[in-house]
């Protein structure tokens, strides 16, 4: 979404009322992924909505501002959430002024929810032993149809279908239940493409099935070709085992996981680089640093053997979140380096990472003079603590009695305070 302005127009639609079920799917299953702000965002926008038009009239962004009580960036974040897990479509029109579109979608129905591979696998990581609780909230009484009679009517009982005449008996359109899809992002063209020399066949999965096949891809980031193979190995009797695909899915996750960081550390801004090789030491260095990745610094650190997993995690946390430029990140790693006992870490590169962010620092030699100012103060700190401890220890040694300081121990207290 563009960048929001109080003096913006929005309108919401909706295809639907929200009911209660989707009301408590909302708050239990959806509030502990999105947070509390998004939610109410999409309580509010709800709330606003005409029940008989199932729309709102143009209005200004800062009236969405003071009902929230949130800040435009607040705002703006909210809204990012609710559009990430399908909750809300967003649409702006270019005029004069900016006017936006807020298209409401229907939250997952509980089951379906439960059996997204992808929304249910982060509801386990974020409630842990609270999961099975919020879900029970949802289920429902199994009752035992032995003792019953079934007498549902079925769709001849109801219509009668007259094809040569004039007005034909429609079927009532009801509410659908509409949501913007979180698969719909992993196209399956290149899937099918060439499985036929896996001996399979695009018949042999159904909706369901593809449905598994791209939220498991989008979660463990396998690409299609990587797929085809995990699908052939899940195959049981012609149809696909979803239990199976997960399985295999985690465990090729976890073999391959540094390739699977090839998007983030295999890159190099071309930004920030030097266009030639300098001729002190200095100027190579900062030459070296803008143009190797993060993961070929890590490897090279290594002796040229594959970087630990853990390693990877904790740069993959400062690249994605802090969102520093990766030669910036190279100075990041070898300063933690020098000072850690070359270890990597994650709560300390990250607060070094957080001050670089705050400082604006964007390239190598920026970062270098930062770093080595960094390691000269901790240095000068140890060696004043040194110097405190070695004096104390004298001042001790002189005195008879340790009861009572004396004012030689004081002034030399007050030298280093």
């Amino acid at each position: 979404m563009k960048k929001l302005l109080t003096s913006d127009v929005y309108q919401v639609r909706s295809s639907y009322m929200l009911d209660l079920t989707g009301y408590k799917t909302v708050l239990q299953l959806y509030q502990p992924l999105i947070g509390m702000e998004a939610t109410a965002l999409y309580l509010t926008l709800n709330s606003e909505l005409d029940q008989m038009t199932l729309t709102k009239s143009p209005s200004l962004i800062s009236r969405l501002c003071k009902l929230s009580g949130f800040s435009l960036n607040s705002l703006q974040e909210s809204f990012d959430k609710l559009e990430a897990v399908g909750l809300v479509c967003s649409y702006v029109k270019q005029t004069n002024d900016n006017r936006y579109l807020f298209d409401l979608k229907m939250p997952l129905s509980p089951q379906e929810f439960i059996n997204h591979q992808i929304l249910d696998r982060l509801l386990k990581d974020r409630l842990k032993d609270e999961y099975e609780k919020t879900i029970a909230i949802f289920q429902t009484y199994n009752v035992n149809l032995n003792d019953y009679q079934e007498m549902t009517a079925s769709f001849t009982d109801v219509f009668e279908i007259h094809h040569h005449e004039k007005n034909i008996l429609k079927e009532k359109k009801y509410k659908q239940k509409i949501q913007n899809s979180i698969e719909n992002s992993y196209d399956l063209t290149l899937f099918y493409q060439g499985i036929e020399n896996l001996q399979l066949s695009k018949k042999m999965f159904d909706q369901e099935d593809e449905k598994i096949i791209q939220q498991l891809g989008i979660l463990y980031h396998i690409n299609a070709l990587d797929m085809q193979d995990l699908v052939k190995q899940s195959m049981i009797e012609n149809h696909l085992n979803s239990r199976l695909l997960a399985q295999n899915c985690r465990n090729y996750y976890d073999l391959k996981m540094p390739e699977k960081f090839t998007e983030v550390f295999h890159k190099q801004s071309p930004l920030l680089q030097s266009e030639k090789q300098g001729e002190s030491s200095l100027q190579k260095h900062i030459y070296y640093l803008e143009n190797i990745s993060p993961y070929d610094l890590l490897k090279d650190k290594t002796g040229g053997k594959e970087p630990l997993k853990r390693d990877l995690q904790v740069v993959e946390s400062v690249l994605t979140t802090l969102q520093l430029e990766p030669g910036v990140v190279n100075v990041l790693i070898e300063t933690t380096l020098q000072k850690c006992n070359q270890s990597l870490p994650k709560n300390f590169i990250e607060a070094l990472g957080s001050q670089w962010k705050r400082k604006k620092i964007k390239t190598v030699q920026e970062a270098i003079e930062e770093g080595k100012a960094y390691l000269k103060y901790q240095n000068q700190q140890h060696h004043d603590w040194d110097d405190f401890t070695k004096d104390i220890q004298i001042v001790s040694q002189e005195k008879s009695t340790a009861d009572n300081i004396d004012e030689d121990a004081l002034a030399m207290l007050e030298k280093y305070d």
